[in-house]
């Protein structure tokens, strides 16, 4: 008789070697999604900070219905007052942020602070430590971090109380002016006024119809980057309920992105270091600014740019006349694109398909 042996006898598991390879096949799989996985989280995380802009950016045409200018960049109480003892010592209030928010709906926040005092003053402590998520790019995650800030402008050594951050800042201009240290009350107020060609600035005004330049070729507002700033930086600037270069505004006379150009960002530029006043952000390649027609476009980093110190990323055509009025030297260079787009009313022509 013949015997057939059972399958049943036949059964056997995976060999380690087996064992291995499917380990290594499934690694393999890991690494190739994981690139597309982290690139579909940035893309997601961009197009929210692109409805960020667009928030802030309907913020300001809404207040402009309102008031049939932008919001001020800044300005400073009566000299002499409480808020303002010392005209020469960089006082400022408040600007954009808090004066958009009932635009934004956040008019709860924009009733608690008292803009009759200095906004770094015990009656305002609880609203600056209010954090505005549409104030925060979703790339920048350390900017929803709270710091303290003792003594800070003003506060007297009060101890120390809570202040938030933001990743956006409105466009001053090609360079700043008037500065933080100007007064109404000094001789040189009126060139430096004048001499401003952004759209929010120390006492600004500025209206839809003196955007000469086009809508749609002047930035707005930018992204500006918070958590590569250095740890002191981080204490000192961007608070978001100051109206200070640095803190919610922004130049173009420095490149975008000086983290990835200059081998120290930190270096001191007009008001404040370079990397706290200039467009910067974490989305691959470039920043995302709004425009003042409402649009929100991404701008590479490789955009046109004036030729600027490859150590310091200080422009290298401009020139400071005694008044304290910026322009540019001919006879060194000229405005990149980059810097003509941040000018209401510079009177050059720009074709989109440039940025």
């Amino acid at each position: 008789m013949q015997v057939v042996s059972s399958p049943r006898g036949a059964r056997r598991g995976f060999t380690l070697i087996e064992l291995l390879v499917v380990i290594a096949i499934i690694a393999v799989l890991i690494a190739l999604l994981l690139p597309a996985v982290q690139s579909a989280r940035e893309a997601a995380r961009r197009i929210q900070c692109t409805n960020n802009l667009k928030q802030i950016a309907l913020g300001f045409h809404n207040y402009h219905d309102q008031n049939l200018v932008f919001p001020t960049g800044s300005y400073r109480i009566t000299a002499g007052s409480p808020s303002d003892p010392n005209p020469g010592s960089g006082r400022h209030e408040h600007g954009w942020t808090v004066r958009i928010l009932p635009n934004i709906e956040q008019s709860q926040v924009y009733n608690a602070f008292n803009a009759n005092i200095h906004y770094f003053t015990p009656h305002n402590f609880t609203v600056q430590g209010i954090g505005i998520s549409a104030y925060w790019c979703p790339s920048d995650p350390k900017v929803q971090v709270i710091t303290l800030i003792s003594g800070g402008d003003g506060s007297q050594g009060i101890n120390p109380t809570p202040m938030r951050h933001n990743s956006y800042q409105a466009n001053c201009g090609s360079w700043i002016n008037p500065d933080r240290y100007t007064s109404p009350i000094d001789a040189n107020f009126t060139a430096r006024y004048n001499n401003a060609n952004g759209i929010v600035y120390f006492y600004s005004a500025v209206a839809i119809g003196g955007i000469t330049d086009g809508t749609s070729n002047t930035v707005l507002a930018s992204e500006s980057l918070y958590g590569k700033l250095s740890a002191g930086d981080q204490v000192c600037w961007r608070w978001w309920t100051s109206g200070n270069y640095a803190d919610t505004m922004y130049t173009h006379m420095y490149p975008m992105n000086p983290f990835s150009r200059f081998p120290d960002p930190t270096a001191a530029g007009i008001n404040a270091d370079v990397q706290t006043v200039t467009a910067s952000s974490n989305h691959p390649g470039g920043c995302n600014f709004a425009f003042c027609d409402g649009t929100v476009r991404f701008l590479k980093d490789s955009i046109q740019t004036m030729a600027f110190n490859q150590a310091s990323g200080a422009p290298l055509a401009y020139v400071q006349a005694g008044d304290g009025s910026w322009s540019v030297n001919q006879a060194v260079g000229q405005m990149g694109i980059y810097q003509a787009i941040s000018t209401r009313n510079g009177g050059e022509v720009i074709s989109s398909d440039s940025f």
